[in-house]
């Protein structure tokens, strides 16, 4: 049995949001298959600490020495558990001399931790996180098969299979957001940043909230770049480009406006003025205040649900029961909490199911969960369903600033849904991938691997379970392109090399000889021989050998886990008749001599309808389109194709690059967006970004959730599938970031 890697993108999103004793029973299988017999699963909460022991280190008459704990607890709280586990340990009268700490979180600076409670304890600590546990599973067949078997159900709903979901309604059709977003980005198309300069505006501000001329007090460049990603990390790929620009224009004085930011230029740094500090500290003390007030509210409506007079102590763990769970239920369904306190649906559509399923989430994470009876979990969802359905006025103003920032993250690409909804769509892809992408990917292999966008692209959809396919007239085109470039090198370039100046290269329409020259004006010592070598051998690409070909299959099949078609696979089915009539009209209208090209082109346009047809993708109602795309920035072919696209269903053959870039290959995980919005909500800046979502954005997006409720799930489905393949070939759509 041979060992099949999981993508870290998989890895995290299965075991990032895992609760605790599923996460335990995962752990036990893991340890038992690496270990065998050794290995003695205990069973939890009263068994002293511990959730396993090994057996084979144990001599007779000799208490077991290593012991095991499994937890879910954040990073941040780790060494806390640790010692209550070997102080739990203990205190039953055992004698740790070993722990393995297995955790499904990142735990950086392990070595200090593990040295700290070998001083304190005199135990050798091993921690198993999340980068050995994947470790773990990607080297070790067993705990490969017990990893993939554990988590058999969750990736088959992940790929959404044909056969699983016919006749099923896909999660993303009974909730709103998803309907709403889709339905909201074609209305937006064509003012993509209509809100991220505010966004960035108001945490340059909120990071230079300490600042003081008069004191001295300032902060650079990377300094704010570095505020905000600590407060908004998972939508800082979007927000941090700008950052430059809005310095500048927040410094610049406009006749009659007040001042905003002051910028030292002599030392490039920045602060707020005082006028602007005031107005700051005015407002945030505003909406502290708010946040005051209904933490007040909800503490009086438990004080007044409980059958039994409240300590003090208890009213205040019951009241951060509720509040925590009221801001973790808009991280999940906020869109639907503003849509009913806007009036935009007439029924709230909450489950109490959903509502319990928050308050047991936040409950976990509490450190005072063992103080929080079964009769006041009871008692705050009761709290709960009052706040949500009746809320006071003061209530109802504190929910308004949620919504806001909810709906924000949502147009900033960053609610957790959405995050979802795109990573499970990617899944399903079957690529086509143009020549054109292919040859930008392998320019790229100089540059720094962050700035490697197409590749960046390429493996992103990998990552997400995604099947990209090169055809063997791709890898021809490819193969031809670089013969063609190697001879215009050695032809034009070569000779004139010593008197080639950076804006010479820059006009040169070859971009694997532009990314040749970059390499070499950054101090890299390379030949083009050596350039050309990265990809196949020299010498078989001269001579335009079958060797040089298959080694530029080798490379590419390998470096993007692509799946191989030859000519005849792909042909096969397609009406060759319309093929060539197509060709003929590209050759015609093109005006070279190069036929082949034309036919490729008419071939990879007829190959996506025959996919899609042959693995019954119109038949597939699950909200995410079509799966079979080809993936090229060429669109001069649609002028052709207007009476094939039309008598195909309307839905065009190509899907733009930047639909991947954007909503898939920088999207990050949905566990950090989960974790990030959790704790940026209850902050008062939190509480002030949503306040610059303009009230007409607001009302497109809640618009959307009025048409959803008007309709079946069966049609929002289907016009979900529309609007996302729409979405995926508009050509006219504006996006941040471009390939």
């Amino acid at each position: 049995m041979s060992v099949h890697p999981i993508s870290e993108k998989l890895f995290a999103y299965l075991i990032s949001n895992i609760s605790g004793d599923r996460f335990e029973a995962l752990a036990k299988a893991l340890f038992a298959a690496e270990l065998g017999g050794d290995f003695v699963p205990l069973g939890g909460m009263h068994d002293g600490g511990a959730d396993g022991f090994l057996e084979g280190k144990v001599l007779p008459g000799k208490k077991p020495g290593t012991f095991y704990q499994f937890s879910i607890t954040e990073k941040d709280a780790a060494r806390t558990k640790v010692r209550q586990t070997l102080d739990a340990l203990t205190k039953v009268g055992r004698e740790p001399k070993n722990l393995i700490y297995a955790t499904n979180q990142l735990l950086p600076k392990q070595d200090l931790l593990s040295q700290e409670i070998f001083d304190d304890y005199q135990v050798l600590l091993t921690i198993r996180d999340f980068e050995r546990l994947k470790q773990l599973v990607n080297t070790e067949q067993k705990s490969n098969g017990v990893f993939l078997a554990f988590f058999s159900g969750d990736i088959a709903a992940i790929r959404n299979s044909t056969e699983t979901l016919r006749g099923s309604v896909n999660q993303f059709v009974k909730d709103p957001t998803v309907f709403a977003f889709l339905d909201f980005e074609l209305r937006e198309r064509f003012a993509p940043d209509h809100l991220t300069d505010r966004v960035v505006d108001s945490l340059i501000y909120w990071a230079l909230r300490d600042t003081d001329p008069d004191a001295g007090k300032l902060l650079g460049r990377e300094e704010i770049a570095e505020a905000i990603s600590s407060v908004f990390p998972t939508a800082s790929s979007i927000l941090r480009p700008r950052l430059n620009d809005r310095l500048a224009d927040l410094a610049r004085k406009y006749q009659g406006d007040s001042e905003r930011i002051r910028h030292h230029k002599q030392k490039d740094m920045f602060c707020l003025p005082f006028e602007m500090r005031k107005q700051l500290a005015e407002r945030a003390l505003e909406e502290s205040k708010l946040q005051d007030h209904f933490i007040q509210s909800i503490r009086s409506r438990l004080e007044l649900q409980t059958k039994q007079p409240l300590s003090p102590d208890d009213a205040q763990v019951g009241t951060l029961l509720i509040f925590d769970s009221v801001h973790d239920y808009f991280v999940e369904q906020g869109l639907v909490l503003a849509a009913y306190l806007d009036n935009k649906v007439e029924t709230l559509t909450i489950s109490d199911q959903i509502v319990e399923r928050q308050v047991e989430r936040v409950l976990q994470k509490s450190p005072d969960k063992a103080r929080i009876s079964p009769a006041m979990i009871e008692d705050a969802l009761q709290v709960l369903r009052g706040v949500f359905y009746s809320p006071t006025e003061l209530e109802r103003t504190y929910l308004g600033y949620l919504s806001r920032t909810s709906l924000l993250y949502m147009t900033l690409q960053r609610a957790p849904k959405m995050v979802e909804y795109f990573n499970q769509m990617g899944g399903n892809f079957r690529l086509l991938v143009g020549s054109d992408m292919l040859v930008k990917a392998i320019s790229e292999n100089q540059l720094p691997p962050e700035r490697r966008q197409v590749e960046i692209l390429l493996k992103a959809c990998v990552e997400v379970g995604a099947k990209l396919v090169l055809t063997e007239a791709v890898l021809e085109e490819v193969f031809t392109h670089l013969h063609a470039v190697d001879l215009e090198y050695r032809n034009h370039y070569l000779p004139n090399e010593p008197y080639l100046s950076a804006k010479d290269v820059t006009e040169c329409d070859r971009i694997l000889i532009r990314a040749y020259y970059y390499a070499r004006f950054e101090g890299k010592k390379i030949s083009w021989d050596k350039f050309l070598n990265q990809f196949l051998d020299v010498p078989s690409l001269r001579a335009k050998l079958q060797k040089g070909r298959a080694e530029l299959r080798g490379l590419l099949i390998q470096r993007f886990c692509m799946e191989y078609l030859s000519s005849e696979d792909i042909a096969d089915g397609v009406n060759s008749t319309e093929v060539e009539a197509l060709a003929e009209k590209l050759h015609e209208a093109r005006n070279t001599k190069n036929e082949v090209l034309s036919y490729n082109d008419a071939l990879m346009v007829h190959a996506v309808y025959r996919q899609r047809k042959l693995h019954k993708e119109q038949a597939i109602y699950d909200g995410f389109g079509f799966r079979t795309w080809w993936l090229t920035k060429e669109t001069w072919v649609l002028n052709f194709t207007a009476p094939l696209v039309i008598r195909e269903g309307g839905v065009p053959y190509i899907m733009r690059p930047e639909f991947i870039l954007n909503f898939i290959a920088l999207a990050p995980k949905a566990a950090h967006v989960r974790k990030s919005f959790r704790e940026l909500l209850p902050t008062t800046v939190g509480l002030q970004l949503g306040q610059h979502l303009r009230p007409e954005v607001m009302h497109s997006l809640l618009a959307g959730t009025q048409e959803w409720a008007s309709l079946s799930p069966e049609r929002v489905a289907v016009m979900i599938g529309e609007k996302i393949n729409r979405l995926k070939h508009d050509r006219l759509k504006r996006y941040l970031a471009n390939v």
